[in-house]
């Protein structure tokens, strides 16, 4: 029986906390006679003070203290060492005689007694008692761990302590399997071919990770893997399929292990390294698992199956699994890819070793985890062959052995690695055998004599220049891993771990707030998202593309709405792997990808609708900053001609129109890019973005004239399409809708019915909704009578209502003089009017006779018409603008477009007759005409052009934003300062400083305005 628990060598140590004397005399007053015994305890235990609030917990239980001195020794070297194992026997106290008295306290439990133990206990249980099971393992477990963590304090070997306590895990999960498994089958019956076997027969959890290697640790997750033999269907009067079956099982285990109970739990559950991560199903049959590693799996997962091994249930299931990936993990040759691939793996546990600094013992530099992959990456690269099949060892230390006598590691380094992993082993139990927490972070400095002592080392110095030497003989090994020590640029380290999805969520939600993200639980979920498919934020990922992703996102107006672009990008893609590494390799086109995915939501979500489209910006034509109309006529013209002819009608028309809206969704996208990046000026997007339109209109009438033609119903002549508004002045944004007029030859005709089934055919290929989406939204109000009127007009018919021939009285049918019928806003509307598609000469026909006619046709009276274009104004403001409820608005609020645009068409009706050099149906080039003409002078030219170049610019940032228009600024908060970003405000305060210059430009272009009309 043992005498002494005391960790030899280390010296007493009082008590310090001033809570202890409290407690020593508190403890005094109950065992005067004893107080002198529990002091020297005390002074012996790693921690003194937390040995003393243990003792005094345990007394609260107990009602006395231990009588024989070895006890008493060992509760103070307990709880000197840890909270968790002085709540455990404060709660069960029988559980120190039984852990210093066992007759394991000197040799290992085996998992063969452990697992009699569980077999023998639960057979006295009712058959359907899970709550009794539940308890049954979870009062084990507390027993074996007081027991482990007395052998470990009393320095047991590292290897058997990791060995006991996955045997324990391993034994408490096979019970698991077979309690359960008997429920389910007196409910399902048995599964096809297993009646006459044993509960847990056809099912096993594959151990993986420390559990696999017997390494674990005591606060570990153990890492499963569920599979089964074979599907079928059971026999029972309910039945089940094999897998729905087994999932079941693998649910039940899973809770009876994992879930917390007023006992705790066993030990925590991670599923995640099973076939496809959590996005997979919680079990595999033997050949689904085996499929999916051989089409589908990764480099690290390969890592990850090097510590494989059958852990509970049917070990021969799991065998057959294990042998059957062999091929899979244990690659007869290796090509660069997989070179590549560790170093990959290599570079991420570099970054995330660089970010965690010293005060991790797992994963900053010179940790375990590098002595781990040290040891895994030198078995895959060289325990394919032959000669290499005896370097097949899971655990560390052994296969540090192998690796040695194999040749491939010098003794030298084999020792340096092996003591460093045992000290840092050992450190890692102590730290985590303090709360029981999943952590292997040091306390902070001065905070760690109780870890020193524990360590056998009197002081804090001492235990920290031992660990210093290790963790520098580590670094300096792993650094030398594959040559890949020296020359990789440093990644930031905070992005670095934020990219990290072994990073607890508190501390990279902390960083994603101070870099900038106002959802940092977005933003953890989008990278995770990434994580689990192959990009660089997975486990295979290189972390410096990673960071990079990280650091565009960052860059741009809205970083959290880029990273969630980004995880849908990679979610919409059935393999990322390759586009992920070409924006490695391009970064010019990952800036411009993350840029768009910051910047509109709208032009995002119709990318991501279509991923595919990602191969513009590889291609060389998309690099073009602008395309002429005849240049995108001829594209459209092919795009559409390579379509299968062949097709009938209503199908060659739906392939039509599809690709005609490809091709539009590409063109907006690389017109979309360049104006994000700052390449092409507002001219030149709204003049491409309308000559796109042009285009597109022009074949969406070929089409329908095709069509009609093909049904007997096509009109004798063409229709004329006239462009008003945006589209007439070729000012076109991303949400505009085209404001069309339809005019046919003549007048009333019969063939009147045929030209409107021919518009209503041509506007339903313009706005039908396809999977590609709609091509435009059409508008027709600005035709005669607005929407009183007739969707399609006769030419004559349209002349005479704008001339006044139709009016009593009316005269001069060329239009130059005599009543126009046309009211004023009618007139500016036709300020904008432009032929785009149809019957170009009736367009010319119609603008001599009709249109400059009632626009230009007289001399106006500036003051009457300066008086009507004010009212006009001021109505629109008051009843549209609404910027009293809604916030500023660009277009109607007061200094807005539409004081601009007023500004021009005054000056344009007020002149026009007279000069016809300002007859534009483009307002910047009207401001130009006028000022070029003496009609608009130097001041009020660039307070109106330097407006509207500034408003149009926030507008089509706020069309741009939205997958739908918005036409008020948003006042505050995140909204406003990301509209500042996209605008190209940086620096402190964006939004109030592009509050502060649209109140300066507004007030000028309101200014220029009342100083214009008038």
């Amino acid at each position: 029986m043992p005498t002494s628990h005391a960790i030899p060598g280390l010296p007493p140590l009082e008590p310090r906390a001033p809570e202890s004397q409290e407690r020593l005399a508190r403890l005094e007053k109950k065992f005067p006679g004893r107080i002198a015994a529990v002091r020297e305890a005390c002074a012996y235990a790693p921690d003194p003070d937390l040995a003393l609030a243990g003792i005094e917990r345990y007394v609260d239980g107990a009602g006395a203290l231990p009588a024989e001195p070895d006890l008493l020794e060992a509760l103070a070297l307990l709880c000197g060492g840890s909270r968790l194992v002085s709540a455990l026997l404060a709660r069960d106290p029988r559980l120190l005689r039984r852990a210093a008295r066992s007759p394991h306290l000197l040799r290992p439990r085996t998992e063969a007694d452990l697992r009699r133990v569980l077999s023998r206990t639960a057979r006295r249980l009712e058959p359907e008692d899970v709550d009794g099971f539940h308890r049954l393992l979870r009062r084990l477990r507390a027993r074996e761990v007081v027991r482990i963590a007395l052998r470990d304090l009393r320095r047991a070997r590292v290897k058997e302590i990791t060995a006991e306590l996955s045997a324990l895990a391993c034994a408490c999960v096979d019970a698991a399997i077979r309690f359960h498994d008997r429920l389910l089958r007196a409910r399902h019956g048995a599964p096809a071919g297993l009646a006459g076997r044993e509960a847990g027969a056809g099912f096993c959890a594959i151990a993986m990770g420390k559990l696999g290697a017997r390494e674990l640790n005591f606060s570990s997750d153990i890492d499963l893997i569920y599979v089964y033999g074979q599907d079928g269907q059971t026999d029972g009067p309910k039945p089940l399929t094999h897998f729905a079956y087994y999932a079941k099982l693998a649910e039940h285990v899973t809770e009876a292990i994992a879930k917390p109970t007023e006992d705790g739990f066993v030990f925590r559950v991670d599923l995640n390294l099973r076939p496809d991560g959590r996005s997979g199903p919680i079990v595999n049959s033997i050949p689904a698992a085996e499929y999916y590693y051989q089409a589908f799996g990764r480099t690290w997962e390969r890592n990850a199956l090097v510590k494989a091994r059958p852990g509970a249930g049917d070990l021969a299931v799991g065998d057959e699994l294990v042998r059957h990936l062999e091929p899979f993990v244990w690659r007869r040759s290796l090509d660069l890819d997989v070179v590549a691939e560790i170093q990959a793996m290599k570079a991420r546990i570099d970054a995330r070793a660089g970010a965690e600094g010293k005060d991790d013992l797992k994963l900053g530099r010179g940790g375990i985890r590098e002595v781990e992959f040290f040891v895994s990456a030198l078995q895959l690269l060289h325990g394919g062959r032959d000669e290499g099949r005896p370097l097949r060892e899971r655990a560390v230390l052994p296969a540090l052995e192998r690796l040695l006598f194999a040749g491939v590691v010098p003794a030298k380094d084999r020792d340096e690695l092996a003591d460093a992993y045992l000290f840092l082993r050992r450190a890692e139990h102590r730290v985590q055998m303090v709360d029981g927490a999943q952590t292997q972070r040091l306390p902070p400095p001065g905070e760690r004599t109780g870890l020193a002592r524990a360590m056998g080392y009197a002081s804090e110095q001492a235990f920290e220049a031992v660990l210093s030497d290790h963790r520098e003989r580590v670094a300096r090994h792993f650094a030398g891993l594959l040559g890949t020590g020296a020359g990789a640029a440093p990644l930031d380290p905070e992005l670095a771990l934020l990219a990290d999805a072994d990073v607890p969520a508190d501390r990279r939600a902390a960083i994603a707030t101070r870099r900038g993200l106002a959802d940092p639980d977005r933003a953890i979920a989008a990278i995770d998202s990434m994580a689990r498919r192959r990009t660089p934020f997975s486990p295979l990922g290189d972390p410096a593309a990673a960071v990079s992703l990280l650091a565009d996102a960052l860059g741009t107006p809205d970083p959290d709405q880029a990273l969630s672009h980004l995880a849908d990008f990679a979610a919409a893609l059935r393999n990322p792997d390759p586009y992920f590494k070409m924006l490695a390799e391009h970064r010019r086109i990952a800036r411009l990808l993350l840029s768009l995915f910051g910047t509109s939501d709208f032009l995002s979500k119709r990318f991501l609708r279509h991923p595919e489209l990602i191969d513009l910006l590889l291609r060389e034509d998309q690099v073009v900053l602008e395309k002429a109309l005849d240049e995108l006529r001829a594209e459209v013209r092919e795009r559409l001609a390579a379509v299968d002819r062949t097709l009938p009608l209503d199908d060659l028309l739906e392939h039509e129109l599809g690709e005609l809206r490809r091709y539009k969704n590409e063109e907006v996208l690389r017109v979309a890019i360049h104006d994000i990046a700052g390449t092409v000026d507002l001219p030149s997007v709204a003049g491409q973005l309308s000559d796109l339109a042009e285009s597109c209109l022009e074949a969406c009438l070929t089409l329908a004239e095709d069509e009609a033609r093909a049904k007997g119903v096509l009109p004798p002549g063409r229709l004329c399409v006239i462009g008003m508004g945006k589209l007439g002045g070729r000012e076109l944004g991303y949400h505009s809708d085209l404001d069309l007029i339809f005019l046919y030859p003549g007048g009333a005709e019969p063939g009147f019915e045929r030209y409107a089934r021919l518009a209503q055919r041509f506007m339903s290929f313009l706005q039908m909704p396809l999977r590609e989406g709609r091509l435009y939204q059409i508008d027709t109000r600005l035709r005669p009578s607005g929407n009183q009127g007739a969707l399609v007009i006769g030419a004559e018919g349209f002349v005479r209502y704008h001339t006044g021939e139709a009016l009593p009285g009316g005269v001069a049918r060329d239009g130059a003089a005599g009543a126009v019928r046309s009211q004023l806003w009618e007139r500016q509307a036709l300020l904008r009017a432009r032929f785009v598609a149809g019957d170009r000469a009736l367009f010319e026909d119609v603008n001599a006779r009709a249109i400059v006619p009632a626009v230009y046709g007289r001399r106006e009276d500036p003051a009457a018409l300066a008086a009507e274009i004010r009212r006009m104004r001021e109505r629109m403001e008051s009843e549209l603008s609404r910027e009293a409820s809604h916030g500023k608005n660009p277009k109607t609020g007061r200094g807005g477009l539409v004081d601009v645009e007023f500004a021009a068409q005054y000056l344009q009706l007020a002149h026009g007759h007279d000069h016809p050099s300002i007859r534009t149906p483009s307002t910047p080039v009207a401001l130009r005409a006028l000022r070029a003409a003496g009609l608009l002078r130097e001041a009020e030219h660039e307070a109106l052009a330097r407006g509207y170049e500034f408003l149009r610019h926030v507008e089509l940032r706020l069309r741009i934003v939205h997958d739908f228009t918005i036409d008020h600024l948003p006042a505050s908060g995140p909204p406003l300062h990301q509209l500042a970003r996209r605008l190209g405000y940086y620096g402190a305060e964006p939004g109030a400083r592009f509050l502060a210059e649209y109140a300066r430009v507004t007030a000028a272009v309101r200014q220029a305005f009342e100083d214009v009309v008038r």
